[in-house]
């Protein structure tokens, strides 16, 4: 790759300076591939707008990291990356294609492979189409020296770091974690006891494209007289309650069968899972001390609360739960949908909804946030790798960090989101509303499938007959996380001691 010398600053300039304000529905798997010409922008607040980019592009790039200069002398640096096309899209591209984001990412590589001569590549094993953890697992206990970094399922990543396969980051020669490439809010998450062993940072753009939020269909709102929530956002009122009132009055038995199924209009649909629901509503059970130790905290009252107004929502006049949720929001039969931000890109792309996009709401008007529910794809360094080449990993991961905070967030939030999937500017307010306060849970991910963040919406609402009765559920659940927690703490705290005998 080292030798396709691009230059691509100029390109991504002309690229928004050229992407249409309005989304144009063109289906695409990642952003906008054309644009009109730039003599076909003649509107002056989208020229505003657009000069809004570039400064904001441009302050961007001008961040300085502070790293070290060294030649590394051709060394290859080998990454992993488990799952499929889309998964390694969103971390690695070898060719211009003319696609924005794709651009964008091949440009953060030849960056960084310019900047310290080094040969930035992919192993086979990361063309294999299925997550395989256990290999890389099977590898480094092999003694393996495969790869200098891995990427692969949450959960999975999450599990092999509990058996001491990946270094503590925090032993990691020259990240800067001051550096806004380094999310604040994940990095307060995934620490404990000085230790982190996963990396969720802009080398992926995976975070920010899996973050939940609320789509809307305008024109239903708009033919039922209903005003667009975007005030009540703004004004810190955007709650469950409200949700509800408006999913309230949006059902309509299209088909006449007196029946709530498939063929009718829906207020509020969700898909029959919950995966970054609850981390909207500031409920997080596993917890740290004042002096970071685990300690397992379930808020009985607070998420009793929590599931009642859920259920309301669910399972009241205009709710509808079932796995075809996303496909009837798409078809223009659901008023607000559960969903992720790339949702707009893989599937509403061809849609004819004019929809708009909405942070989860609040629990209720006394929570001082809107929070986005996000999963990821963590990065982590095998123990495997060679120790007189950590000073060479440190600086590249440092260096793709800081290249995609610097060329892939703008074109994939600024370009991509802001201005083909969302129609209108207080849209792109709200994509920066959400962006503030993303989280990716220590729950979720370390609680192995049975923490609350997994189970307790899934086991009370998915039953034969749902329920909200949340005390019991914690009586039955809450002595084996506790005891689970425990185990949790234990392991961060022998590895404390490991390394500081």
């Amino acid at each position: 790759m080292k030798s396709k010398k691009r230059t691509l600053a100029l390109l991504l300039a002309l690229s928004m300076l050229t992407v249409p304000a309005c989304s144009d529905n063109a289906a695409d798997d990642t952003a906008a591939d054309t644009a009109p010409t730039t003599s076909e922008v003649t509107d002056p607040a989208a020229e505003a707008e657009t000069e809004k980019q570039l400064d904001a592009a441009e302050a961007l790039a001008a961040i300085p990291d502070t790293l070290p200069e060294k030649d590394m002398d051709g060394w290859q640096f080998r990454m992993t990356i488990f799952g499929t096309d889309l998964n390694r899209s969103q971390t690695w591209a070898d060719e211009l294609t003319g696609n924005v984001v794709n651009d964008a990412v091949y440009q953060k590589i030849l960056n960084v492979e310019e900047r310290f001569n080094v040969d930035v590549a992919l192993t086979e094993a990361s063309f294999a189409e299925v997550d395989q953890v256990d290999a890389l697992k099977q590898a480094i206990v092999a003694g393996d020296d495969s790869c200098e970094l891995a990427q692969g399922h949450d959960v999975n990543m999450a599990n092999a770091s509990l058996q001491a396969y990946f270094l503590n980051v925090y032993d990691l020669p020259h990240l800067d974690f001051e550096k806004p490439w380094w999310p604040e809010s994940t990095l307060e998450s995934m620490t404990v006891l000085g230790q982190m062993y996963m990396m969720f940072n802009n080398i992926s753009y995976n975070n920010l494209a899996q973050t939940r939020v609320v789509f809307f269909n305008k024109d239903l709102m708009n033919n039922m007289n209903i005003a667009l929530p975007y005030n009540t956002v703004y004004e810190g009122n955007w709650t469950l309650d409200e949700l509800k009132n408006i999913s309230d009055s949006a059902y309509v038995d299209l088909n006449g069968d007196g029946t709530r199924d498939v063929g009718d209009q829906y207020g509020y649909a969700s898909m029959t899972y919950y995966y970054g629901c609850m981390e909207a509503f500031n409920v997080e059970p596993y917890c740290k001390d004042e002096n970071g130790n685990l300690y397992y905290n379930f808020d009985v009252e607070k998420n009793a609360s929590l599931a009642e107004k859920y259920y309301n929502l669910l399972f009241g006049e205009g709710g509808f739960l079932n796995g075809e949720s996303t496909n009837i929001f798409k078809d223009g039969r659901a008023m607000f949908l559960y969903e992720t931000i790339n949702t707009a890109v893989t599937t509403f792309s061809d849609s004819e909804v004019t929809y708009g996009i909405l942070p989860m709401p609040k629990l209720d008007e006394t929570q001082e946030h809107y929070y986005g529910g996000s999963t990821d794809r963590p990065i982590v360094v095998p123990i495997t790798v060679q120790k007189d080449y950590l000073e060479n990993i440190g600086i590249v991961v440092e260096a793709l960090n800081a290249e995609g905070y610097k060329q892939v967030y703008p074109a994939f939030y600024e370009i991509a989101m802001k201005n083909r999937y969302a129609d209108q500017t207080d849209d792109a307010k709200m994509l920066d509303i959400i962006h503030e306060n993303v989280i990716i849970s220590f729950t979720y991910l370390f609680g192995n499938y049975a923490s609350s963040y997994n189970k307790m919406f899934s086991d009370l609402f998915n039953a034969a007959t749902p329920n909200t009765d949340v005390a019991s559920w914690d009586a039955k659940n809450s002595k084996p996380q506790k005891k689970y927690v425990e185990r949790l703490q234990k392991f961060f705290t022998e590895q404390l001691e490991a390394a500081n005998p």
